[in-house]
């Protein structure tokens, strides 16, 4: 699948922090100087975190379950995209073959994320939704104007 309008995010990175919260990021490539990313809740993280190798669950998660049994109903899933942002919240559809029949299926991007690094298929994401990592001059350029406006 071939389209100008997204990325393939190769790369997907967890961080946790206790001021920011649980952090989402997805790039193309390691060094690629633009990134997606997303603030997720623990048990989004939780799910993302088992499909990276990080935790290892007694029991399925809720999405290890719903996965086999869509697999034992012959549901293949092709991509995941993450195609826009309305009122401050990504959206995601999940790309699936049903049958001789692709399926759309609203998700939420966390959870289309989840999915696909279980199913081992591609997240897309719409390059209108990516940032761009600052330079070192723009991060002290940044610095110094913090430490000028007053609060």
């Amino acid at each position: 699948m071939e389209n100008q309008d997204f990325i393939v995010a190769n790369e997907v990175f967890i961080k946790t922090d206790r001021q920011q919260g649980n952090m989402v990021i997805l790039k193309e490539s390691e060094d690629a100087s633009q990134y997606f990313l997303m603030f997720v809740g623990d048990s989004e993280i939780t799910a993302i975190a088992k499909e990276k190798g990080f935790v290892e669950p007694k029991r399925p998660l809720t999405h290890d379950t719903y996965l086999t049994i869509l697999e034992r109903a012959g549901v293949r899933f092709e991509r995941v995209e993450i195609y826009t942002m309305k009122e401050n919240t990504y959206y995601a559809r999940i790309i699936a073959r049903v049958g001789d029949e692709e399926v759309v299926f609203d998700s939420r991007p966390s959870d289309a994320v989840a999915l696909a690094l279980h199913e081992k298929c591609p997240i897309l994401v719409n390059r209108r939704l990516l940032r761009r990592e600052l330079t070192p001059e723009e991060v002290k350029e940044y610095e110094s104007i913090i430490k000028t406006v007053k609060f």
